[in-house]
């Protein structure tokens, strides 16, 4: 599905790692709170197990931030047809340059992959209750 599983924005020391299912458990106390948060905030029927058990079903991905080395927030990207959907993204301090990043990086890999561009479902700073969601 994916070839890269990990990218350094060297102008911005932040780092995007794809999460695999064996690892998944040892970030979930961490990515957990974030989406609480988003969850809050969507008008979608989801809860914050299902992000967990399609991840690990390999029915959606996780992708962390990484800046200078410290996480900085996530990304849930989940296939789904043609497209590649942001299924939610988050980030520690309103950081807007890993958002930014963040968002580039999906798109290339959206287009590397031959789906259309990626479509939102949930977006959620820290600081300030921003949200992106899809038209479906």
């Amino acid at each position: 599905m994916l070839q890269q599983t990990k990218l350094t924005d060297i102008s911005l020391s932040v780092e995007f790692r794809f999460i695999p299912v064996d690892e998944l458990r040892n970030w979930w106390g961490t990515i957990r709170p974030g989406l609480e948060k988003v969850k809050t905030r969507s008008p979608e029927n989801w809860i914050v197990e299902d992000v967990y058990t399609d991840c690990f079903n390999q029915k959606a991905m996780l992708w962390v931030a990484l800046k200078n080395q410290r996480f900085a927030g996530f990304f849930i990207l989940q296939p789904m047809g043609d497209e590649l959907h942001v299924w939610a993204a988050w980030t520690l301090e309103n950081d807007y340059q890993v958002v930014e990043s963040g968002l580039k990086y999906i798109k290339d890999m959206a287009r590397q992959a031959g789906s259309r561009y990626p479509a939102y479902r949930d977006w959620e700073t820290d600081r300030k209750s921003t949200r992106l969601n899809s038209s479906h």
